[in-house]
């Protein structure tokens, strides 16, 4: 099966169960960021509740312009915050430790647009889960063929033990990166599954 889907900031636990499915995905770098979809931010859960990390881009999230001309601001170190709030929210969780190093040399090559960054992120998170999807970069696809993947998912969730279990309610539909720190290898199986009762 082969689907046309944007590129998110890690992407939320929906959108990899859906992708998970496809033997090849093509994505369409001359579309500008869709609304409200992941594509610069990820939501994790911290101590204090949920936490929504964001990408700052140039111009601002309005800029209606191509993907792979959208570029990443530095001008706030926001790649230190980011990873302090993922060290806060999963250093106790089992596979913080395994699986951060692979993200690492994504954040310090500091990437020029949010298409590379994505992009990136997506082949490693691929490498991790041992997914074998193919990726190809269509020029050509019209903006109604593009599958939105929806950023809630409407059926009940199977829960997994996260991180602050004794103090919340199971969160469902988090980054995929709460998924991975807290499952390890089992997300792979998680996901094929559907996360879904």
């Amino acid at each position: 099966m082969t689907k046309s889907v944007p590129l998110f900031y890690f992407g939320n636990i929906a959108y990899w169960s859906e992708l998970i499915k496809l033997e090849k995905l093509c994505f369409t770098p001359h579309f500008p960021i869709p609304k409200k979809t992941y594509a610069n931010r990820t939501v994790i859960l911290m101590a204090n509740g949920l936490q929504t990390l964001t990408v700052p881009i140039v111009g601002g999230r309005g800029s209606k312009i191509p993907m792979d001309q959208i570029e990443i601001s530095y001008l706030e170190n926001w790649i230190a915050k980011h990873k302090m709030a993922l060290q806060s929210a999963y250093a106790k969780s089992s596979y913080y430790e395994h699986y951060m190093p692979y993200f690492e040399p994504i954040w310090a090559a500091k990437p020029h647009t949010l298409m590379q960054l994505n992009l990136n992120i997506f082949k490693m998170l691929s490498k991790v889960l041992k997914l074998h999807v193919e990726i190809v970069e269509e020029e050509n696809t019209n903006l109604s063929e593009v599958q939105f993947i929806p950023n809630i998912y409407s059926q009940t969730v199977v829960s997994y033990p996260q991180v602050f279990r004794y103090k919340f309610p199971f969160h469902p539909d988090l980054s995929i990166l709460d998924l991975l720190f807290c499952l390890g290898p089992d997300a792979k199986s998680y996901l094929e599954k559907g996360h879904s009762k």
